[in-house]
């Protein structure tokens, strides 16, 4: 299964979904003008690697910030693993947030009520290079 990575943007987030090496990270922000143009070739990944997936299946979402349009978006690719967690396979979600960012952490907690897959919830810790820090 081909790699899927996408360079973050200003209103897109970073994106790999690599089978191979068991990555699968969503990262930044999200916010596009395109929505629907930006998410269907993700969760067009995610339904071809369901039908295959690995072993275990552990999808980071590091957002900074989601508009309403990205969560549906998000809320899909929740589905995808939901269904791999229904067909008994080996799935869960890492949901971060910043410490002082309430939105994230209540949005990561609706999400984890709404679905299957364990969804963890975690303050993002801070890397600093150079006395400035590092979003990723």
């Amino acid at each position: 299964m081909k790699k899927l990575e996408i360079a973050a943007r200003d209103q897109t987030p970073f994106v790999i979904l690599d089978k191979e090496n068991s990555i699968f990270e969503i990262r930044g922000y999200s916010y596009p003008d395109e929505a629907l143009e930006f998410y269907t070739e993700i969760i067009d990944w995610f339904k071809e690697y369901i039908k295959n997936p690995n072993a275990e299946t552990n999808l980071i979402l590091d957002l900074i910030y989601v508009n309403s349009t990205s969560i549906k978006f998000i809320n899909e690719i929740l589905k995808k693993l939901d269904e791999l967690i229904v067909a008994e396979k080996n799935a869960a979600a890492e949901w971060y947030f910043m410490a002082d960012d309430e939105d994230m952490q209540q949005l990561g907690s609706v999400l984890k009520d709404f679905h299957k897959v364990p969804v963890t919830i975690s303050v993002k810790k801070v890397n600093r290079e150079n006395g400035k820090q590092k979003m990723f």
